[in-house]
C-alpha cells in the first residue's frame, strides 16, 4: 500500500523484498505482549487514532526503544523518544 501511494521505494517485488527485509538478521520483532498492551492503554488522550500507530508508539514505549519515523503526527506527539539523525 505504501509502495503504491509513492510513500515507500522498493527495488524489487514486494514477495522478494519482504522476506529479505523480515529477516531475523535485518529486524527483531516485538511481540505484542501484556507491557506493550499496557503502554498502549497509557498512550495520551490526544494521541491520534491510527490504530497502527498507536500499536508502534506503544510497544516502543513498553520496550523503551527509539523510535525512527517521519510521521508527523507521531513526531509531533511527543510520546516516545525519537531517533534524530
Amino acid at each position: 500500500m505504501l509502495a503504491a501511494k509513492g510513500r515507500l521505494e522498493i527495488d524489487s517485488p514486494l514477495a522478494h523484498w519482504l522476506p529479505m527485509a523480515a529477516a531475523p538478521e535485518t529486524v527483531t520483532l516485538m511481540p505484542m505482549d501484556v507491557g506493550a498492551i499496557l503502554a498502549l492503554d497509557n498512550l495520551p488522550k490526544g494521541f491520534h487514532g491510527d490504530p497502527a500507530d498507536r500499536i508502534i508508539v506503544a510497544t516502543a514505549r513498553a520496550y523503551g526503544l527509539t523510535l525512527a519515523t517521519r510521521d508527523a503526527n507521531i513526531r509531533r506527539s511527543r510520546s516516545v523518544k525519537l531517533w534524530v539523525p
